[in-house]
């Protein structure tokens, strides 16, 4: 839990470089909600909105907003761990399609829900939010997702698997569980 706030908030300041004010476009932790839930499960969702927390207090500077970050984070990540394949790194084109797939769904929601919140709350306006700034910040996060998560999970899961620490999707998670 602790390495996902920590991670999730480096690469919050990371996607600070290039952002607009009260905003970030390029959003590196969509990386780690990529392949967080199939590595970590419930305490990688606990440490990714800790660190959407931290991320949205001290990068974004959104104060009491930041609960927004959370609540993004929480949506982006239950959907993608829910939603996810089972076995996304097994290598079958099937898989990877539908995985990019639900990459491009979740992410959508997310990014549309996390304008709307800050459009909502006053940092600029609705039309501005959803019509300006969704279209070039969903192309380029879906970009690094679709590049870099398919690349990771098939990288780093066997690793995770042969330590013990690999949670599996939502539905292989219930499996373990259910066989406990």
């Amino acid at each position: 839990m602790a390495i996902s706030a920590a991670l999730y908030a480096v690469f919050f300041f990371l996607s600070s470089l290039v952002g607009v004010p009260s905003f970030v476009v390029l959003y590196l932790p969509i990386i780690l909600l990529g392949v967080f839930p199939v590595w970590f499960g419930l305490p990688g969702l606990v440490g990714g909105m800790i660190g959407a927390v931290v991320g949205g207090v001290f990068v974004e500077g959104l104060g009491a907003f930041a609960w927004i970050e959370a609540v993004t984070t929480f949506i982006i990540y239950v959907l993608n761990w829910v939603l996810m394949p089972r076995d996304p790194v097994e290598g079958k084109l099937k898989k990877l399609v539908l995985l990019l797939g639900v990459y491009s769904v979740t992410l959508f929601v997310g990014t549309t829900y996390i304008l709307w919140q800050l459009a909502v709350v006053g940092f600029f306006p609705v039309d501005y939010a959803l019509l300006v700034l969704l279209p070039p910040t969903f192309a380029l996060n879906y970009v690094i997702m679709v590049v870099v998560c398919p690349v990771l999970l098939r990288a780093v899961s066997p690793r995770l698997k042969a330590w013990g620490i690999y949670s599996g999707t939502f539905w292989e998670w219930r499996r373990k569980r259910a066989k406990a």
